[in-house]
């Protein structure tokens, strides 16, 4: 009995994540879902969700696709990233890189400069109507352990002004320095 109780919340948390990433939070909203933390329930922030769903069963962004001309391993990297990265593209990036179309995700992850060592991991996520103004980017950076990274008292999630400063640099006017 316990094993059909936990299959089915992991059922529920599966399609409430695909529905609010796919950019239809009413209906997430309005599924109910709720973390359960000492007892008392609480709604996951945004930014938490999408860190559980790239740990978790899409599969884990460790799964997805190198970027174009990348092997899959490190390579030299500069600030504000690590001194060494390493990138990941979901399905949809990955079978269109040089669009990025909606559903797009891209996963840097940060090392420092042992090559090693892990110190951030950075996100991208094109959500339509998100930030038009921004050509729709979603960023956040998160710690190691999925907690969100800040500048100062400001949460690097979102829409951080630093983040949409660089980018908009990107080649094609895309936001994007994976296609460039």
């Amino acid at each position: 009995m316990k094993r059909h109780w936990i299959a089915g919340i992991s059922a529920v948390t599966l399609v409430v994540g695909a529905v609010y990433l796919s950019g239809d939070r009413d209906a997430a909203a309005q599924s109910g879902a709720r973390s359960y933390s000492g007892g008392a329930q609480r709604p996951l922030a945004f930014e938490q969700k999408f860190w559980n769903y790239l740990q978790g069963t899409q599969p884990a962004y460790r799964n997805w696709a190198p970027a174009p001309g990348t092997t899959g391993e490190t390579y030299p990297g500069q600030s504000p990233h690590g001194a060494f990265l390493k990138l990941y593209l979901n399905r949809v990036a990955a079978g269109n890189p040089k669009e990025m179309p909606y559903g797009s995700i891209i996963v840097k992850e940060n090392f420092g400069k042992d090559a090693k060592t892990l110190m951030a991991v950075t996100v991208m996520y094109r959500a339509k109507g998100y930030d038009p103004e921004h050509n729709d980017w979603y960023y956040a950076k998160y710690n190691p352990n999925g907690t969100v990274a800040k500048k100062g008292d400001m949460k690097l999630v979102g829409k951080p002004k630093g983040c949409i400063e660089c980018h908009a640099g990107a080649d094609g006017n895309d936001f994007t320095f994976a296609n460039d």
